[in-house]
């Protein structure tokens, strides 16, 4: 029996050792599976993380780019505001002018547009005596240039038209500041907050 006992033993030692290889070779495609499973889930958390942080980058920056475009308009708009209440100033300036500093404004605007006759249709609000008779006839005289007046523009509150062969020059103080706002308005902004 002893060589019995020895196939025997040795057939379990053969399927000890096949055995044991089979479970090697099992617990090394384990470990290789997962592995590969780890690397696969680690892979996908960090693709899903910088997914995540270029999502949490953009709104931020975006979020950034509102606040500073909100910023400028908000800065624009004090701007603008102070721009206005600047030229609203100027109009109450030049409403409360004497006699006399509107007839230097009138003589100084019929001198540059060197025409030989005018008319001057004042504005409703306009001081009467701003453009009395005499003053006309004197710088009729002054300018060498025929002047009289014409009837008075109810529409308009303050400044004057000059009326030349059907042709209206606009001189009323607040289209001449809407117009110096379009013109120099940037100038001014830019001068006052630079």
């Amino acid at each position: 029996m002893d060589a019995i006992d020895l196939i025997i033993e040795k057939i379990n030692e053969q399927g000890a050792n096949e055995r044991n290889e089979l479970k090697e070779s099992r617990f090394a495609e384990i470990d290789t599976n997962f592995i590969v499973e780890q690397r696969k889930l680690v892979k996908e958390h960090e693709a899903q993380l910088a997914k995540q942080t270029e999502q949490v980058q953009k709104a931020h920056q975006q979020r950034s780019n509102r606040l500073t475009v909100e910023a400028r308009q908000n800065a624009l708009k004090k701007r603008q505001s102070y721009l206005e209440r600047l030229f609203d100033e100027v109009h109450q300036q030049m409403v409360a002018w004497t006699v006399e500093e509107t007839q230097t404004f009138v003589k100084g605007i019929l001198t540059k547009l060197e025409l030989k006759e005018v008319t001057i249709l004042p504005a409703g609000k306009m001081n009467p005596s701003i453009f009395a008779q005499t003053w006309l006839e004197a710088v009729s005289q002054e300018l060498a240039m025929t002047i009289t007046l014409g009837a008075t523009q109810t529409q308009a509150d303050y400044g004057f038209l000059i009326e030349h062969e059907g042709v209206q020059y606009n001189f009323l103080y607040r289209d001449l500041l809407l117009e110096e706002r379009k013109q120099k308005g940037r100038a001014v902004m830019e001068s006052l907050f630079s």
